[in-house]
């Protein structure tokens, strides 16, 4: 298995889901591209008070879970057939985000959770992350993901205690020590870069609006000359 160890995929990746995230909060009446789950809140949320307008609420679910689906069919296909999945996923992705800023300049920014231009914006930006999701765990040597914060957080932390204390009852080898020390250093990386994604995204929104989005689609395609050093080698 190639190892595409460069912090450029964590420090990348982490960028677009702070990004996309800001911007479906903020154009897309609430959405949460990159953690889907958390959509479930605002659905709960949305009922409890009587707002019925939660169609992209509902829909963003299945929407990802299809888009993984059909990303893993993709790429298990590339890999069968001889052909590395690496650039065809990334360009993939790259083209579902300018595709997002395409139906945003085109349909406007609605109030409306259950607008036209809401649902097809939403439903290419949530397929977009699923995608990106899947080529973390398929093609990228299973990096951090990009849509458990909270999980990465508990973990890191939970690691620098473990090896701070020296607990007895927790022992490992250098080699996992070294092992684990790498995967705490890509997670903190994914956190910050998912803030400055999130920080930019902010800034982009007043300064530029719909088409801020652009800038995450161009920190995909910078991706593309770290993996192909790798593919090369």
């Amino acid at each position: 298995m190639r190892k595409f160890e460069h912090n450029a995929f964590v420090l990348g990746l982490g960028f677009v889901a702070g990004f996309v995230d800001v911007f479906g909060f903020s154009r897309l009446s609430g959405l949460l591209p990159a953690h889907v789950t958390g959509n479930l809140i605002f659905l709960a949320l949305y009922l409890a008070h009587g707002h019925y307008q939660v169609l992209m609420f509902v829909a963003a679910l299945p929407i990802f879970c299809g888009g993984v689906m059909a990303s893993a069919w993709a790429i298990g296909w590339l890999s069968e057939h001889g052909r590395d999945p690496f650039l065809p996923a990334l360009l993939a992705e790259a083209a579902l985000l300018l595709l997002t800023v395409a139906a945003a300049l085109a349909f406007g920014h609605s109030g409306s959770p259950n607008s036209i231009g809401n649902l097809v914006t939403g439903a290419i930006i949530v397929l977009a992350m699923a995608l990106q999701n899947t080529i973390m765990r398929l093609v990228l040597n299973n990096l951090p993901p990009t849509t458990v914060m909270t999980g990465n957080l508990t973990q890191v932390l939970s690691d620098i205690v473990a090896f701070a204390c020296r607990f007895p009852s927790i022992s490992h080898t250098k080699g996992e020590r070294i092992v684990l020390e790498r995967q705490a250093r890509r997670m903190l990386l994914t956190l910050l870069a998912f803030l400055i994604g999130a920080l930019v995204s902010g800034l982009a929104e007043v300064r530029i609006g719909e088409t801020g989005l652009i800038l995450p689609a161009l920190a995909v395609l910078a991706l593309i000359p770290y993996g192909q050093r790798v593919l090369r080698d």
